[in-house]
């Protein structure tokens, strides 16, 4: 099982490495417009919830 927990906390952590880049990019593509940044903002914080219940039930799936 420890094989099994390790990978879903390595694709968690690659998910979230992902939303941050994202994030990054888009907050530089946004050159100051608030709304822009307000929206990456949102989007990368939905991204984070959707990754955090991801792992949840990845978890719950694999029995941890």
């Amino acid at each position: 099982m420890e094989i099994l927990e390790t990978a879903i906390e390595a694709a968690y952590k690659a998910h979230v490495s992902s939303l941050y880049k994202v994030l990054s990019q888009s907050l530089l593509s946004a050159n100051g417009d608030l709304n822009e940044i307000s929206a990456a903002e949102i989007r990368f914080k939905k991204g984070l919830d959707f990754a955090a219940d991801v792992r949840v039930k990845a978890k719950a799936a694999a029995g941890l």
